[in-house]
């Protein structure tokens, strides 16, 4: 017996034992980085498109 918590479909549960479950109350994401930190042109495509 275990718990994981991981976003809804993310994994492909068909043909197993394994289910998702709503948190309630439901939960916010958060991205949380170092302001001084130097990230690569990529890293900071992607954090400007977030």
């Amino acid at each position: 017996m275990g718990h994981a918590f991981t976003l809804d479909k993310l994994v492909n549960t068909t043909g197993s034992n394994l289910c998702f479950r709503l948190l309630e109350p439901k939960l916010g994401m958060h991205l949380i980085r170092k302001k001084s930190r130097i990230f690569s042109k990529v890293a900071e495509v992607f954090l400007d498109h977030l």
